[in-house]
């Protein structure tokens, strides 16, 4: 029982550092979830775990990887050279609105 509560914690820091990375609050990803901010607080302190079905809305809807949440363990297979040299116009031109939309989101912190 004390392993299960100490995995909690863990998945819980581990959402709570990726909400604050994405510049949401903690209402924001619980709405997201259809559960109570009292609820996601509960996710986010380890007092609660974070079921499967939300772990698949959080990929979904925001790209959190699983096995991050789980193991804390990221992939690092991405290489932006790689990544740049084949993609189309359209798919580059996102990518960087999109990485500075996020980096937007940091600097107004």
């Amino acid at each position: 029982m004390r392993k299960k509560k100490s995995l909690n914690i863990e998945i819980g820091r581990r959402l709570h550092d990726a909400r604050e990375n994405m510049g949401c609050t903690q209402a924001q990803f619980a709405e997201m979830l259809s559960i109570t901010d009292e609820h996601y607080r509960k996710l986010e302190s380890g007092a609660s775990g974070v079921s499967t079905e939300k772990m698949k809305v959080l990929h979904q809807k925001v790209n959190i990887d699983p096995t991050y949440l789980i193991t804390g363990e990221t992939r690092q297979d991405f290489d932006i050279d790689i990544f740049m040299a084949n993609s189309s116009k359209e798919q580059r031109n996102q990518f960087l609105k999109r990485t500075l939309a996020y980096i937007e989101k940091i600097i107004e912190k």
